[in-house]
């Protein structure tokens, strides 16, 4: 199959579902990595996302794929398994995998260590509404938030050291540096 992975509902209900994973790319990671070593974490880490893929909720169909990557990738990001090449800041927070990955670690870290739990949840029984949404769960706009994630990537970046010559801004992404090799035709949703 083209691809990574791939995590579906069964035909009997959606409650069984059935991950995909391509064999090509598991007999390819180690080529595609930087560095050597790193296949087996990689292999973990993409059983992790679609794992997470088993068990969330979706707002009833309605809730942006973004965010639904971005949390099996938060979930991937906090086991200790994303890969080196991640990278934070982005375009849009809904921008899905890694992007939002980061920026729900931000939220966790200033809203609450179950912050991300709380999302889920909330996603369980409601469909999803963005300007209501996020209101009801930190009392504030999606956007306001990004916005202030945005700006703290920048200050982490102004502030970091300087990586061999390339300077601290190859640590944020921007529009046209988003990374998802490893998520090419990843993901048909949970």
């Amino acid at each position: 199959m083209d691809g990574v992975a791939y995590t579906t509902g069964k035909d009997t209900d959606d409650d069984h579902k059935e991950i995909h994973f391509s064999l090509n790319y598991i007999h390819e990671v180690s080529r595609r990595l930087p560095q050597p070593g790193q296949s087996g974490a990689e292999i973990q880490g993409v059983l992790v996302h679609e794992m997470v893929h088993c068990w969330q909720w979706n707002g009833l169909g309605t809730a942006p794929g973004g965010l639904i990557e971005g949390i099996a990738d938060f979930v991937r990001l906090k086991s200790g398994l994303s890969p080196p090449h991640w990278k934070k800041g982005g375009e849009n927070w809904d921008a899905g995998y890694q992007v939002t990955a980061y920026f729900l670690e931000w939220i966790e870290d200033r809203m609450g260590i179950d912050s991300v739990r709380k999302i889920n949840q909330a996603l369980q029984a409601e469909k999803y509404e963005e300007h209501v949404f996020w209101e009801n769960l930190f009392g504030r706009k999606v956007g306001d938030m990004w916005n202030d994630y945005l700006r703290s990537v920048e200050k982490d970046a102004e502030t970091a050291e300087p990586e061999t010559g390339k300077g601290s801004q190859s640590k944020v992404q921007g529009k046209d540096e988003v990374e998802h090799w490893d998520q090419k035709g990843h993901d048909e949703g949970a």
